[in-house]
């Protein structure tokens, strides 16, 4: 099949190789390597390894882009992890249809961050949905979808890994249908969920809040995205690891109050209310350093996190 191919990152070459081993992809739009400081050559160097037309735009709506498509005439436009949105003259182009892979089961989970809010909100699976692009985001009919399931214990970069080797298959078994004729189906009116992109202040730890809330967090924002975080004494810690405890503390939420589970039991949520039972931080970063146990950062007990 004829496409044309929007991506950027990791995400993007992952899908742009096997998309050009199975198909004749006419064009390559990618953002500049340093594209928001993400620094992610993944496409680029894909590319030049394939000797695909490679062009280069913030949005896809600049000229040489419009042209590029043009010019490709593709029967889909796969995106792949495009950082900006797509106009509608674009989204014009192919006579099929224009194609993105969104990681999460849409209805739920549009928009921003949809691997961290589905860990932070307790969900216990996740997904690829293959739509339709409209000018909206993430609202298409969706041609196709991988359920991909979130254990107890999965951090988001465990997901995240998880989601990327499904990726390809994704795609390709997506334009399959697409070539059998097969019709997207249309996203129901009801249960949509949108988030927003997860700023800094969003990952703050909030001690007042329960155990399983608190673990959610630092496992939502785990590596390679954002870590929570929290003041000790005046400065930024940011929490890489943390566990449920083994049985409850309780007291001033934000206390660190004893050694535990090979790293430090600290006080969350409300004294009296049930699922308040604390939290164990096994590996922490301070600013401008580099991660190590908790027990080496905390010397003394006492110590009041904000």
């Amino acid at each position: 099949m004829r496409t044309a191919f929007l991506g950027y990152g990791e995400i993007g070459a992952t899908v742009l190789g096997p998309l050009a081993e199975k198909h004749d992809v006419g064009v390559v739009i990618t953002h500049e390597p340093d594209f928001g400081g993400l620094g992610e050559d993944h496409v680029v160097r894909l590319t030049e390894r394939l000797g695909l037309p490679t062009l280069f735009a913030r949005n896809a709506g600049e000229s040489h882009v419009l042209e590029a498509l043009r010019e490709a005439a593709p029967e889909v436009l796969v995106s792949a992890n495009w950082r900006t949105t797509v106009p509608e003259l674009t989204l014009e182009i192919p006579t099929r249809y224009p194609l993105n892979v969104h990681d999460a089961l849409l209805p739920t989970y549009a928009g921003f961050g949809s691997v961290n809010w589905a860990i932070r909100n307790g969900e216990r699976e996740i997904g690829l949905s293959v739509h339709v692009m409209e000018r909206e985001l993430d609202t298409g009919p969706v041609l196709h979808t991988v359920v991909v399931p979130i254990e107890e214990d999965d951090t988001a970069g465990d997901v995240y890994v998880k989601l990327l080797r499904q990726y390809p298959g994704a795609v390709l078994d997506a334009l399959d249908l697409a070539e059998r004729g097969v019709e997207p189906v249309a996203q129901p009116g009801t249960g949509a969920t949108f988030y927003h992109r997860i700023t800094e202040a969003d990952t703050r730890i909030d001690w007042t809040q329960p155990t399983t809330r608190l673990v959610n967090l630092v496992r939502g924002q785990s590596d390679p995205f954002r870590n929570a975080w929290c003041l000790l004494d005046g400065e930024k810690l940011y929490v890489k690891r943390a566990v449920r405890p083994e049985r409850s503390y309780r007291g001033t939420p934000g206390r660190v109050v004893k050694y535990a589970q090979d790293g430090v039991a600290v006080v969350c949520g409300p004294s009296w209310a049930d699922g308040s039972d604390g939290i164990v931080l096994l590996e922490v970063q301070r600013a401008g350093q580099e991660p190590e146990p908790a027990t080496h950062v905390f010397k003394r007990l006492g110590v009041q996190l904000q």
